[in-house]
């Protein structure tokens, strides 16, 4: 490998680590997680797509996480009082999820924050170049999905 690759795959891993390390990933909304807050949205978003209500794995498919992942999740939201259980009308067996009052207006606060952040990005950035980085950051995702997918997954072979 030359030295102008090995300098660039040097910036770019550095420029990575720092978005991993970045305080912006880590604030709380009303004291709930990040992660936390991505289902309360998923589930919110869900919720308005849906007319058959909402479960764990609809909300496990969407944000491509284990359904186990998504249950102790849901679990510390519904002892927070942001989301609650309830038995489908159709059918008594199944359990689905909704938002409660307390977890609409977190959903509320936590989609205000973004389109701050995402819009003050894009102010700074311009359509252009924030067009630019949307599909960069595609072909990032999707590079490191084929890579995953693909060559790391024979390694225990």
């Amino acid at each position: 490998m030359d030295e102008a690759m090995s300098s660039i795959m040097k910036e770019m891993s550095e420029t990575f680590e720092r978005f991993g390390k970045a305080a912006w990933r880590k604030q709380t909304v009303y004291g709930i997680k990040s992660s936390e807050i991505r289902v309360l949205l998923c589930l919110n978003q869900l919720t308005n797509e849906s007319d058959h209500g909402v479960n764990i794995s609809d909300i496990s498919k969407r944000l491509s996480v284990t359904s186990p992942t998504v249950t102790q999740m849901i679990k510390n939201v519904i002892a927070a009082g942001l989301v609650e259980r309830f038995n489908d009308s159709t059918d008594k067996r199944i359990t689905l999820l909704r938002l409660t009052s307390k977890g609409e207006v977190v959903v509320q606060k936590a989609t205000e924050r973004y389109q701050f952040l995402f819009s003050g990005l894009i102010e700074k950035l311009g359509e252009e170049q924030s067009r630019t980085l949307i599909l960069l950051l595609n072909e990032v995702y999707n590079h490191f999905y084929e890579v995953s997918s693909n060559e790391w997954a024979h390694e225990d072979e």
